[in-house]
């Protein structure tokens, strides 16, 4: 079973849309600049419901956010609130929470933030660009397939596990790529913010063969121009 129509939910579908064992959450608030209340009750009452609907189900997948450590924003109502719906996950018997990062997959998300340096560099609009900041961005076929092997695993239990690619990115080398896939100059102002922080992968290096998943050199470049290179 499958809570959510977004980017995550798409690409677990083909696995688990009519699986009677795992319930998979991936439904929500999908702007992390979200301040709105409502929006974070509304999430708090689905989520509660769809708990309690699959209290005897092998698993309860929950994603959450890898920007907990993230020192700038961590402390936002965003992120907050997503804390707030894990502890209220980890109650179920046998919740698996995966926190996520930057993920780059189609959708009309205008948040996203590929989405959003795509746009602003395709129209030629300008932008800041924080000078310091960096970010991981991952694949969300490499999610799924990282994430199907805690999923289908079931001594990976109430646990709660960072699937992210082990290098994060300066944001000005996420530019300059989005630059080159889109073929135009971004027009931005830098400004001296941001910082990076580093998110822990230690548990999913030993499925990273099993999955087929290869970060390394040229990772950030394959997947923005599996996304928004213009078909010839």
């Amino acid at each position: 079973m499958i809570i959510g129509s977004g980017l995550i939910a798409h690409a677990f579908r083909p696995f688990y849309a009519h699986s009677d064992r795992v319930c998979l959450y991936a439904a929500g608030v999908s702007n992390s600049g979200c301040t709105d209340d409502q929006e974070f009750a509304r999430e708090r009452e689905r989520l509660t419901a769809a708990l309690q609907q699959a209290q005897q189900m092998d698993a309860f997948v929950y994603f959450g956010t890898c920007s907990v450590a993230d020192p700038e924003v961590r402390g936002t109502p965003y992120v907050q609130h997503k804390l707030a719906m894990e502890q209220l996950v980890a109650a179920h018997p046998r919740y698996l929470i995966l926190r996520l990062p930057q993920v780059a997959g189609i959708t009309p998300n205008p948040h996203t933030l590929l989405n959003f340096l795509y746009a602003h560099i395709a129209r030629s609009e300008a932008f800041q660009l924080w000078r310091n900041a960096r970010r991981d961005i991952i694949d969300v076929d490499d999610v799924a397939a990282i994430a199907r092997q805690l999923i289908d695993d079931p001594a990976a239990r109430c646990l709660t596990v960072n699937i992210a690619c082990p290098e994060n990115y300066a944001m000005t080398d996420i530019v300059a790529t989005m630059e080159r896939v889109v073929g135009k100059r971004a027009i931005y102002k830098l400004v001296e913010r941001g910082t990076g922080y580093q998110i822990d992968t230690h548990d999913i290096q030993p499925l990273l063969d099993k999955a087929g998943v290869q970060f390394g050199t040229g990772y950030l470049e394959r997947v923005i121009g599996k996304y928004y290179a213009k078909a010839d």
